[in-house]
């Protein structure tokens, strides 16, 4: 227990000091990250402007367009998916995942996605400030991998 001002002071000032050392790292040309005293690289490295992904989209007889949720990917939750998604996309193992999907898109009984009579696998380029600054949520350019008709 501290019990005076003046070792208060001293010891909140280095703890301040101790946190703070990490912050020098921002200007070194190679930087260390040490745990538990971090600067923080996943916040400060820059980021590429473009970001592309792949998923899958559904159609309807009329042509509107659909995303299809995670759960009629595969099993687990959304980054369990979407990293098997990825896995398959990099593989080039993608009519299977994509037929796979279509058999379940079939059987859905909720409405927009059991009017659908196509599913396809895409890989969509997207401009990161303008999908997260602005409405547009349309990808730059996007890259059929595979397409599956859903038979009912």
């Amino acid at each position: 227990m501290i019990k005076t001002k003046s070792v208060a002071v001293v010891f909140s000032l280095g703890l301040v000091l101790v946190i703070m050392w990490p912050v020098h790292q921002n200007w070194a040309e190679n930087p260390k990250d040490d745990f538990p005293l971090s600067y923080y690289p996943m916040f400060s490295h820059k980021r590429k402007t473009t970001h592309s992904l792949p998923y899958f989209v559904g159609y309807d007889a009329s042509g509107q367009r659909y995303c299809i949720p995670y759960k009629y990917v595969g099993p687990g939750g959304f980054n369990q998916v979407r990293r098997q998604i990825n896995k398959r996309a990099r593989a080039g193992n993608v009519e299977k995942i994509t037929k796979k999907v279509a058999r379940r898109l079939a059987k859905c009984k909720d409405a927009p996605l059991n009017n659908l009579v196509r599913v396809e696998m895409v890989r969509g380029k997207y401009d990161l400030d303008e999908y997260f600054l602005t409405d547009n949520k349309s990808p730059i350019k996007e890259k059929v991998y595979a397409y599956q008709n859903i038979e009912k």
